[in-house]
């Protein structure tokens, strides 16, 4: 081989490895550089706000996480049994699941880094696997008893606090909303005696109109109200304990990848909702974008994450004029990395929902 066929041999090796390279980073790294806050200046959001103990528990404005139980969503994890399509695809799975993964994990971070940021509504999404309770994204996360633990540790000594966990999609397999109900209502933790049944100091006979703040607080440890869609078998004291979702919550799913697109079919939401006569249910403001690989192949691939879209869209809903607005009828802002230090997001919105929560009644 002459020289000129050697240097040019040369130089195409190390084309085809960069490109190889470059391949291989965009098939199978999982992760993104975006990091949110961690530190507990939001630990006590409710209380700093002196909320008044009449306030309706469904008009207090609170930070939401959308997909909230999937920080822990890795290069190992398994697709959902209730999945199907590109997520199920074993060629996917093998040749791009790290793309896979930056688009399913919705959060950085987990229960207890989320509450200590502010967030008070949890978006949860859990698949009964192989006799476990699991929460998921597309794929399995990591069994729900490593988020609930964080829960209740938080809510033990803080009283003036309290949760909704909204179960939005749950796949029973061979079990039930009873056996489910069971293994929530038994769960004890090592070093806490604490279960279930000590944060729901109401019961949901109570109409959610009427639900006060004072209702879901308890003397010594904070309140969790749980929304949950039975089918069927729930018993009748299980049925105390939780609000069935269907009536208990509008959520609207916008299904867009863009803030551009986005934005006009909240303002449509807002609009909507203040027609109606009485809001006697949670109003959640979906304010997360959707990635697609299919639809936008390149767009979706672009911006690398589903964290690293959040921590850009997040910032430019919280900067809509409209903001204060969607706030008044829809006050759960949830979105995807709710954490967000991009733009100082996730202190700046809860400033904005302090603010709101200390002006309630005025």
């Amino acid at each position: 081989m002459g020289k000129k066929k050697k240097k040019t041999f040369k130089k195409f090796s190390a084309t085809l490895g960069v490109i190889i390279t470059l391949l291989a980073i965009v098939m199978y790294i999982p992760r993104t550089a975006r990091i949110g806050y961690k530190n507990d200046k939001y630990a006590n959001i409710l209380k700093d706000a002196n909320i008044a103990a009449d306030t309706r528990v469904v008009d207090i404005a609170m930070l939401g996480a959308h997909d909230a139980f999937s920080s822990n969503i890795n290069l190992l994890s398994a697709p959902d049994p209730a999945e199907s399509g590109i997520v199920k695809n074993k060629a996917v799975n093998a040749v791009f699941k790290g793309g896979l993964v930056r688009v399913l994990k919705a959060q950085q971070d987990g229960a207890k880094v989320l509450l200590n940021r502010g967030v008070r509504y949890f978006d949860v999404r859990i698949s009964y696997v192989e006799g476990e309770w699991y929460t998921k994204h597309g794929l399995l996360d990591t069994n729900l008893f490593y988020y609930l633990k964080d829960i209740y540790d938080f809510l033990e000594n803080r009283p003036q606090e309290f949760v909704i966990l909204d179960v939005q999609h749950i796949y029973t397999g061979e079990s039930n909303i009873n056996e489910f109900l069971n293994y929530l209502i038994d769960l004890r933790f090592v070093g806490n005696p604490l279960g279930l049944n000590d944060f729901i100091h109401h019961t949901s006979a109570i109409p959610l109109n009427d639900l006060l703040y004072f209702d879901v607080l308890g003397p010594t440890h904070g309140g969790i109200v749980l929304l949950l869609k039975d089918d069927g078998s729930a018993d009748a004291a299980q049925k105390t304990l939780f609000y069935e979702r269907n009536d208990a919550i509008r959520s609207k799913w916008h299904n867009k990848r863009y803030v551009r697109d986005i934005v006009p079919l909240i303002n449509e939401e807002a609009a909507y909702l203040k027609t109606l006569a009485d809001s006697d249910f949670f109003r959640v403001n979906q304010a997360q974008l959707t990635p697609d690989y299919l639809k936008d192949p390149l767009g979706t691939l672009g911006r690398w994450s589903l964290i690293n879209i959040a921590a850009t869209s997040n910032a430019k809903l919280l900067n809509n004029k409209a903001f204060d607005e969607w706030l008044s009828v829809m006050p759960i802002f949830m979105v995807d990395f709710a954490n967000s230090r991009y733009a100082r997001f996730n202190t700046r919105v809860n400033e904005k929902i302090i603010e709101y929560n200390r002006n309630l009644g005025a």
